[in-house]
């Protein structure tokens, strides 16, 4: 990786998304694939008067020790780790490959080792610590396989959207917050097929930055590259067609979904790339969760689609639920006005 890159980023994590200051406590966590990045933190961090912990997660040793472990012990953690989310001011976490689906893990030997996510968070927040994901971690072989790209230039290109205009970002999320008005109706169009759904109440942005207006409301992780507007869907609204494409390490493919819903009740379900393992997913999913919980919006200027974070394109339209996946070119109105235009947000108002 590119080190004047690598330094930028590290500084901009460290002091603009997550405001660190002299003698602050820094914990740095990384897997296999963000060591040297991690490494750059933590002197960055040491430059600027805090006090950085680095912590490495092997993955081979990761994926061993998973083997070996009982399983009622799986996906559990430690007082130590606990206590040492209660010691942290800013935490800076890069993840690995196979905790984005890689094919080294089933589906649920991955669901059983991230048991305590849940706990983890809530201890987070709690401890009331800033915390950013740099995503660019999850980008391994088989990812970079499906990407037709070398990992270096995956890694790179999100390394370096990482230093879009945060505050940019943010007022385009803001303006996005008035235009997807609660209740009101929306239309997406893409690829000849059509969904009709409402829009609900609750609503998030992620900017990169972890504000104290967010740490008063829980939302003390951000992720790096930025950033994304999302609205919750009424589910009872959903009706029509969507289709909708997600790289999947396990298959060895970009999934493409065809899902048909009508009163809101997934009825019909396509994937190109793999039958076999889409039926297996939805047929392993309640029925009443086999739907889309929110409508989600990209708003980063400098991320290509190809690269792994799609969903974070600027006017990029996915859907959150049973399944992620993103649309291509997508028109989405809401009331009477274009939200987005073949993929591209508008300038004029609804």
């Amino acid at each position: 990786m590119n080190p004047s890159l690598i330094d930028r980023v590290a500084d901009k994590t460290l002091t603009e998304s997550l405001g660190v200051r002299a003698g602050e406590a820094v914990t740095i966590e990384t897997w296999n694939t963000g060591l040297r990045f991690a490494q750059r933190t933590e002197v960055r961090a040491r430059r600027i008067g805090a006090l950085p912990l680095l912590l490495f997660e092997d993955e081979d040793a990761f994926i061993e020790s998973l083997r070996l472990t009982p399983k009622q012990r799986v996906g559990r953690l430690g007082k130590h780790e606990y206590s040492l989310l209660s010691g942290t001011n800013a935490y800076v976490f890069i993840p690995g490959p196979v905790l984005g689906g890689s094919s080294r893990l089933s589906r649920e030997d991955l669901a059983a080792s991230t048991a305590y996510n849940s706990s983890w968070y809530l201890a987070a927040k709690k401890a009331r610590l800033r915390g950013v994901r740099m995503t660019f971690g999850y980008v391994g072989p088989d990812l970079a396989r499906i990407l037709h790209k070398p990992i270096r230039r995956v890694v790179e290109h999100q390394l370096r959207a990482c230093l879009t205009d945060l505050r940019k970002v943010r007022q385009t999320g803001l303006t996005l917050s008035r235009r997807l008005r609660p209740r009101a109706r929306a239309t997406l169009k893409a690829e000849g097929e059509t969904l009709h759904f409402e829009l609900g109440t609750e609503e998030a942005l992620d900017d990169g930055v972890v504000s104290r207006n967010d740490l008063a409301t829980g939302g003390n992780m951000t992720n790096l590259p930025p950033g994304y507007y999302a609205r919750e869907i009424v589910v009872a609204s959903l009706d029509g067609t969507v289709r909708m494409y997600a790289p999947v390490p396990r298959i060895g493919a970009v999934a493409d979904l065809r899902l048909e819903f009508c009163k809101g009740r997934l009825v019909d379900w396509e994937c190109e790339a793999d039958q076999h393992w889409l039926n297996h997913l939805v047929r392993a999913t309640s029925e009443d969760r086999r739907t889309f919980g929110a409508v989600v919006i990209g708003l980063n200027p400098a991320l290509r689609e190809g690269y792994g974070q799609d969903r974070l394109v600027e006017g990029a339209v996915t859907f959150f639920g049973m399944f992620q996946g993103t649309t291509h070119r997508a028109d989405l109105e809401v009331g009477r006005g274009a939200v987005v235009r073949e993929g591209g947000l508008t300038q004029s108002s609804p």
